[in-house]
Protein backbone atom coordinates (compact mmCIF):
# COMPACT_ATOMS: atom_id res chain seq x y z
CA UNK A 1 0.00 0.00 0.00
CA UNK A 2 2.81 2.39 0.98
CA UNK A 3 4.34 2.00 -2.77
CA UNK A 4 1.11 2.81 -4.13
CA UNK A 5 0.50 5.76 -2.16
CA UNK A 6 4.05 7.03 -2.64
CA UNK A 7 3.56 6.99 -6.54
CA UNK A 8 0.26 8.35 -6.75
CA UNK A 9 2.16 11.30 -4.62
CA UNK A 10 4.94 11.85 -7.21
CA UNK A 11 2.36 11.58 -10.41
CA UNK A 12 0.41 14.77 -8.83
CA UNK A 13 3.94 16.43 -8.46
CA UNK A 14 4.49 15.99 -11.84
CA UNK A 15 1.20 17.22 -13.11
CA UNK A 16 1.91 20.48 -11.33
CA UNK A 17 5.21 21.17 -13.09
CA UNK A 18 5.20 22.61 -16.82
CA UNK A 19 4.06 21.18 -20.01
CA UNK A 20 7.35 20.60 -21.94
CA UNK A 21 9.15 17.80 -23.06
CA UNK A 22 11.65 16.27 -21.23
CA UNK A 23 13.83 16.17 -24.13
CA UNK A 24 13.76 19.55 -25.07
CA UNK A 25 17.26 20.85 -24.58
CA UNK A 26 18.31 24.26 -23.60
CA UNK A 27 19.77 25.43 -26.80
CA UNK A 28 16.12 23.91 -28.82
CA UNK A 29 14.06 26.07 -25.96
CA UNK A 30 16.43 28.72 -26.50
CA UNK A 31 16.08 28.82 -30.12
CA UNK A 32 12.23 28.90 -30.16
CA UNK A 33 12.21 31.74 -28.13
CA UNK A 34 14.09 33.57 -30.75
CA UNK A 35 11.96 32.11 -33.55
CA UNK A 36 9.18 33.75 -31.31
CA UNK A 37 10.83 37.11 -31.21
CA UNK A 38 11.82 37.19 -35.27
CA UNK A 39 7.84 36.69 -35.82
CA UNK A 40 6.58 39.06 -33.42
CA UNK A 41 9.62 41.58 -34.24
CA UNK A 42 9.58 44.23 -37.29
CA UNK A 43 9.20 43.50 -40.76
CA UNK A 44 12.84 43.06 -42.81
CA UNK A 45 13.67 45.09 -45.83
CA UNK A 46 14.29 42.90 -49.30
CA UNK A 47 16.24 44.19 -52.03
CA UNK A 48 14.07 42.64 -54.27
CA UNK A 49 11.70 45.65 -52.77
CA UNK A 50 13.63 48.39 -55.47
CA UNK A 51 11.70 46.52 -58.37
CA UNK A 52 8.67 48.25 -56.52
CA UNK A 53 9.96 51.41 -56.19
CA UNK A 54 11.03 51.17 -52.46
CA UNK A 55 14.28 51.57 -50.64
CA UNK A 56 13.90 52.10 -46.80
CA UNK A 57 15.21 54.00 -44.35
CA UNK A 58 15.19 55.13 -40.31
CA UNK A 59 17.05 52.86 -38.17
CA UNK A 60 18.08 49.15 -39.64
CA UNK A 61 16.32 47.11 -37.41
CA UNK A 62 12.71 48.50 -37.66
CA UNK A 63 13.30 50.10 -41.12
CA UNK A 64 10.66 52.56 -42.59
CA UNK A 65 9.47 52.11 -46.45
CA UNK A 66 10.66 54.71 -48.64
CA UNK A 67 9.30 55.82 -52.42
CA UNK A 68 11.83 56.33 -54.63
CA UNK A 69 9.73 57.96 -56.78
CA UNK A 70 7.41 60.60 -54.78
CA UNK A 71 9.49 60.19 -50.97
CA UNK A 72 6.60 58.74 -49.35
CA UNK A 73 6.98 56.98 -46.31
CA UNK A 74 4.86 54.04 -44.93
CA UNK A 75 4.92 52.20 -41.92
CA UNK A 76 6.85 49.46 -41.24
CA UNK A 77 4.00 47.00 -40.95
CA UNK A 78 3.63 48.01 -44.96
CA UNK A 79 7.10 46.13 -45.48
CA UNK A 80 5.12 43.50 -48.03
CA UNK A 81 5.33 43.46 -51.59
CA UNK A 82 1.99 43.13 -51.71
CA UNK A 83 1.06 46.69 -50.18
CA UNK A 84 4.28 48.05 -51.68
CA UNK A 85 2.94 47.16 -54.96
CA UNK A 86 -0.10 48.54 -53.95
CA UNK A 87 1.45 52.00 -53.88
CA UNK A 88 3.05 51.65 -56.95
CA UNK A 89 -0.28 50.91 -58.83
CA UNK A 90 -2.65 53.66 -57.30
CA UNK A 91 -0.15 56.69 -56.84
CA UNK A 92 2.36 55.33 -59.96
CA UNK A 93 0.58 53.53 -63.02
CA UNK A 94 2.44 54.98 -65.38
CA UNK A 95 6.00 53.10 -63.88
CA UNK A 96 4.53 49.64 -63.53
CA UNK A 97 6.53 48.46 -66.59
CA UNK A 98 9.80 49.99 -65.51
CA UNK A 99 12.38 47.37 -64.23
CA UNK A 100 14.39 47.30 -61.43
CA UNK A 101 17.35 49.06 -62.59
CA UNK A 102 15.57 52.60 -63.22
CA UNK A 103 14.29 52.78 -60.12
CA UNK A 104 17.86 51.79 -58.86
CA UNK A 105 19.01 55.07 -60.63
CA UNK A 106 15.97 57.16 -58.86
CA UNK A 107 17.38 55.89 -55.47
CA UNK A 108 20.75 56.51 -55.62
CA UNK A 109 19.82 59.92 -57.04
CA UNK A 110 18.01 60.54 -54.56
CA UNK A 111 20.70 59.85 -51.88
CA UNK A 112 23.06 61.65 -54.15
CA UNK A 113 21.07 65.13 -53.72
CA UNK A 114 20.60 64.21 -50.14
CA UNK A 115 24.80 64.16 -49.85
CA UNK A 116 24.77 67.26 -51.40
CA UNK A 117 22.39 68.74 -49.60
CA UNK A 118 24.41 67.68 -46.23
CA UNK A 119 27.86 68.88 -47.31
CA UNK A 120 26.57 72.63 -48.35
CA UNK A 121 24.39 72.92 -44.76
CA UNK A 122 27.44 71.92 -43.19
CA UNK A 123 29.73 74.87 -45.14
CA UNK A 124 26.92 76.95 -44.62
CA UNK A 125 27.46 76.62 -41.27
CA UNK A 126 31.13 76.46 -41.23
CA UNK A 127 30.97 80.48 -43.40
CA UNK A 128 28.05 81.39 -40.90
CA UNK A 129 30.65 80.93 -37.90
CA UNK A 130 33.75 82.49 -39.72
CA UNK A 131 31.12 85.65 -40.16
CA UNK A 132 30.56 86.04 -36.83
CA UNK A 133 34.16 85.97 -36.15
CA UNK A 134 35.22 88.40 -37.94
CA UNK A 135 32.87 90.40 -36.71
CA UNK A 136 33.53 89.85 -33.30
CA UNK A 137 36.91 90.68 -33.78
CA UNK A 138 35.65 93.88 -35.61
CA UNK A 139 33.38 95.22 -32.61
CA UNK A 140 36.28 94.39 -29.76
CA UNK A 141 38.90 96.17 -31.90
CA UNK A 142 36.08 99.12 -32.37
CA UNK A 143 36.96 99.57 -36.21
CA UNK A 144 34.36 100.85 -39.12
CA UNK A 145 31.87 97.53 -40.16
CA UNK A 146 32.94 98.48 -43.57
CA UNK A 147 36.83 97.19 -43.06
CA UNK A 148 35.39 93.70 -43.23
CA UNK A 149 34.88 93.93 -46.87
CA UNK A 150 37.36 96.60 -48.16
CA UNK A 151 40.62 94.71 -46.12
CA UNK A 152 39.90 91.72 -44.49
CA UNK A 153 38.28 90.05 -47.01
CA UNK A 154 40.91 91.08 -49.75
CA UNK A 155 43.94 89.90 -47.01
CA UNK A 156 42.63 86.89 -46.42
CA UNK A 157 41.89 86.29 -50.48
CA UNK A 158 45.64 87.55 -51.17
CA UNK A 159 47.12 85.31 -48.61
CA UNK A 160 45.31 82.00 -48.84
CA UNK A 161 45.62 82.54 -52.93
CA UNK A 162 49.61 82.59 -52.60
CA UNK A 163 49.68 79.74 -49.56
CA UNK A 164 47.05 77.24 -50.71
CA UNK A 165 45.85 78.27 -54.16
CA UNK A 166 43.20 79.76 -55.82
CA UNK A 167 40.46 77.01 -54.87
CA UNK A 168 41.05 77.49 -51.43
CA UNK A 169 40.83 81.47 -52.16
CA UNK A 170 37.61 80.97 -54.02
CA UNK A 171 36.18 79.26 -50.57
CA UNK A 172 36.98 82.42 -48.76
CA UNK A 173 35.27 84.31 -50.89
CA UNK A 174 31.82 83.13 -49.89
CA UNK A 175 32.44 84.72 -46.57
CA UNK A 176 29.10 87.25 -46.14
CA UNK A 177 31.52 90.55 -44.70
CA UNK A 178 29.67 93.58 -46.02
CA UNK A 179 28.91 96.46 -43.90
CA UNK A 180 25.24 95.73 -43.24
CA UNK A 181 26.08 91.98 -42.47
CA UNK A 182 28.48 92.65 -40.08
CA UNK A 183 26.32 95.05 -38.33
CA UNK A 184 23.75 92.09 -37.76
CA UNK A 185 26.38 90.04 -36.51
CA UNK A 186 27.04 91.94 -34.37
CA UNK A 187 23.35 93.05 -32.86
CA UNK A 188 23.24 89.24 -32.89
CA UNK A 189 25.50 88.77 -30.72
CA UNK A 190 24.77 92.07 -28.65
CA UNK A 191 21.26 90.35 -27.90
CA UNK A 192 22.82 86.61 -27.12
CA UNK A 193 25.34 87.91 -24.21
CA UNK A 194 22.40 90.13 -22.81
CA UNK A 195 20.13 87.19 -22.86
CA UNK A 196 23.09 85.36 -20.81
CA UNK A 197 23.82 88.02 -18.48
CA UNK A 198 19.94 88.88 -17.79
CA UNK A 199 19.88 84.68 -16.83
CA UNK A 200 22.81 84.62 -14.59
CA UNK A 201 21.68 87.19 -12.86
CA UNK A 202 18.21 85.68 -12.28
CA UNK A 203 19.65 82.64 -10.82
CA UNK A 204 21.89 84.24 -8.79
CA UNK A 205 18.87 86.86 -7.14
CA UNK A 206 21.33 89.30 -5.67
CA UNK A 207 23.10 91.95 -7.33
CA UNK A 208 24.41 95.53 -7.23
CA UNK A 209 24.47 98.43 -9.77
CA UNK A 210 26.58 101.08 -10.73
CA UNK A 211 25.53 103.87 -12.77
CA UNK A 212 27.33 106.68 -14.83
CA UNK A 213 26.11 109.47 -17.63
CA UNK A 214 28.18 109.78 -20.69
CA UNK A 215 27.68 112.32 -23.53
CA UNK A 216 27.66 111.24 -26.81
CA UNK A 217 28.87 112.85 -29.94
CA UNK A 218 25.84 114.03 -30.92
CA UNK A 219 25.61 116.13 -27.35
CA UNK A 220 22.85 113.83 -25.90
CA UNK A 221 23.40 112.01 -22.99
CA UNK A 222 23.64 108.61 -22.22
CA UNK A 223 22.89 106.56 -19.04
CA UNK A 224 25.70 103.61 -18.49
CA UNK A 225 25.04 100.63 -16.40
CA UNK A 226 27.39 97.99 -14.72
CA UNK A 227 26.03 95.20 -12.77
CA UNK A 228 27.77 92.73 -10.21
CA UNK A 229 26.26 89.40 -9.44
CA UNK A 230 27.25 85.60 -8.34
CA UNK A 231 28.00 83.33 -10.71
CA UNK A 232 28.60 80.19 -9.17
CA UNK A 233 31.38 80.27 -7.15
CA UNK A 234 32.95 83.89 -8.23
CA UNK A 235 31.71 87.11 -8.66
CA UNK A 236 31.44 88.72 -11.62
CA UNK A 237 31.10 92.32 -13.08
CA UNK A 238 29.73 93.40 -16.68
CA UNK A 239 28.02 96.01 -18.44
CA UNK A 240 24.36 95.89 -18.26
CA UNK A 241 23.27 98.62 -20.67
CA UNK A 242 23.50 101.80 -22.36
CA UNK A 243 20.19 103.95 -22.41
CA UNK A 244 19.81 107.49 -23.44
CA UNK A 245 18.59 110.30 -21.43
CA UNK A 246 16.67 113.14 -21.39
CA UNK A 247 17.56 116.55 -21.04
CA UNK A 248 17.48 116.90 -17.61
CA UNK A 249 19.26 114.13 -16.09
CA UNK A 250 17.29 113.99 -12.69
CA UNK A 251 17.42 111.12 -10.12
CA UNK A 252 13.55 110.65 -11.25
CA UNK A 253 14.70 110.15 -14.56
CA UNK A 254 17.72 107.88 -14.10
CA UNK A 255 15.47 105.65 -11.70
CA UNK A 256 12.59 105.44 -14.54
CA UNK A 257 15.11 103.98 -17.03
CA UNK A 258 16.85 101.71 -14.98
CA UNK A 259 13.49 100.52 -13.70
CA UNK A 260 12.15 100.05 -17.66
CA UNK A 261 15.13 97.96 -17.97
CA UNK A 262 14.84 95.50 -15.09
CA UNK A 263 11.74 95.50 -16.01
CA UNK A 264 12.13 94.45 -18.96
CA UNK A 265 14.37 91.64 -17.98
CA UNK A 266 12.49 89.90 -15.35
CA UNK A 267 14.97 91.54 -12.58
CA UNK A 268 13.46 93.52 -9.30
CA UNK A 269 14.75 96.39 -7.36
CA UNK A 270 13.42 94.14 -4.47
CA UNK A 271 17.04 91.65 -5.15
CA UNK A 272 19.11 94.82 -5.81
CA UNK A 273 21.85 94.95 -2.88
CA UNK A 274 23.02 98.29 -3.18
CA UNK A 275 23.10 101.21 -6.07
CA UNK A 276 26.11 102.91 -6.21
CA UNK A 277 25.31 106.42 -8.73
CA UNK A 278 28.98 107.94 -10.31
CA UNK A 279 27.33 111.12 -10.17
CA UNK A 280 26.81 112.83 -6.72
CA UNK A 281 24.20 115.59 -8.49
CA UNK A 282 21.81 113.26 -9.03
CA UNK A 283 19.45 114.31 -6.63
CA UNK A 284 16.18 112.15 -5.85
CA UNK A 285 17.65 108.81 -6.98
CA UNK A 286 18.28 107.32 -3.61
CA UNK A 287 14.90 108.08 -2.67
CA UNK A 288 13.05 106.35 -5.54
CA UNK A 289 15.66 103.24 -5.15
Amino acid sequence: MDKFLKRKELDSEQNLEPDESPSMSGGQKKAKMVSASKFSGARQYSESYISVEFTFTGDANKPTPLCVVCGEKLANSAMVPSKLKRHLQTKHPSLQNKNADYFVCLRDNTEKQATFMRKTTKVNERVLKASYQVAELIAKSKKSHTVAETLILPACKAIVEEMLGPEAAKEIAKVPLSDNTISRRINDMSADIESVVLEKIRISEKFALQLDESTDISGHAQLLANVRFVDGDAIRENFFFCKALPEKTTGEEIFRVTSEYLEKGGLKWENCTSVCPVVVAWQGLGSCV
